[in-house]
């Protein structure tokens, strides 16, 4: 069973997890140097969207083994 301590910690890494998408969830743009410059768009959070969802979904697998809500 977790702790109290270790629910909150939990809790504090989702939020900042969650704070991070969205922080990164804004378009910029990548410099394509070729014969004339051009920018492409790009959504960093597109870049790290596997690595979120990963995390989080190992997160939700440790508490609910623990019997735990995280919210």
């Amino acid at each position: 069973m977790l702790s109290e301590q270790s629910r909150d910690d939990l809790k504090r890494v989702r939020r900042a997890i969650n704070d991070i998408h969205n922080k990164l969830d804004k378009p910029l743009y990548e410099k394509k140097i070729a014969a004339k410059v051009s920018y492409k768009e790009v959504n960093p959070s597109t870049l790290i969207t596997d690595n979120l969802r990963y995390i989080v979904e190992k997160l939700n697998e440790l508490v609910n083994r623990e019997g735990g809500d995280v919210k």
